[in-house]
């Protein structure tokens, strides 16, 4: 192996050129090192996204936690008595005019909803299960000389901030556990997904 005038093996690290000296490089340039970090990201974005799908269930039983907070908020500020009635397929808000209890359909925050098919529902107010009836079939004749039976059980969120303690499960049929929506006496929402410590 030939040698420089100062004792440097040539052919290790300096590469005698015409215009420049070029280094013998050991390692990744950064441009390297940032393409191999994208690539990695990428395929680690895909993996989680279709691993993730989203649930209707949950999402739902998150909307109706969301909403039950909008309504009692709504309750004290508007000066107004608010319920929510449930069924085996679903839910409405109810609002008090003085006389009896409407359905808010005209507000699209408040309108009825029906949860995912396949949906098992649980209620329990003041601590007592309650007995689900159906929803009322639209159009449906209704006995004149009798008041229309409320078709579930109905939470009340009062305009004194006050609220009829109650609890709510959303599972799927054939599942134990479930989404839980509790709320106390002071209208304090709590939201419990199943496999959570809260």
């Amino acid at each position: 192996m030939p040698t420089s005038a100062t004792g440097i093996p040539r052919a290790s690290c300096l590469t005698v050129h015409a215009l420049a000296p070029r280094r013998c490089s050991g390692g990744f340039t950064l441009l390297e090192i940032l393409v191999v970090v994208v690539i990695i990201g990428v395929l680690i974005s895909f993996a989680v996204l279709s691993v993730s799908r989203p649930d209707p269930l949950r999402e739902e039983a998150r909307r109706l936690a969301a909403l039950l907070e909008l309504a009692a908020d709504e309750a004290v500020l508007q000066s107004r008595e608010f319920a929510v009635e449930f069924t085996a397929d679903g839910y409405a808000f109810l609002a008090f005019d003085g006389k009896q209890w409407n359905a808010m359909e005209e507000e699209m925050a408040f309108r009825s909803r029906r949860f995912p098919d396949g949906t098992v529902v649980d209620v329990a107010v003041e601590g007592e299960a309650a007995t689900l009836g159906a929803a009322p079939q639209s159009g449906a004749e209704e006995d004149k000389d009798q008041d229309a039976p409320a078709t579930g059980p109905r939470i009340f969120l009062l305009s004194s901030g006050e609220a009829t303690p109650f609890t709510v499960t959303l599972r799927r049929s054939g599942e134990l556990h479930g989404y839980e929506i509790a709320g106390d006496t002071q209208a304090r929402i709590r939201f419990h997904e199943p496999g959570s410590d809260d």
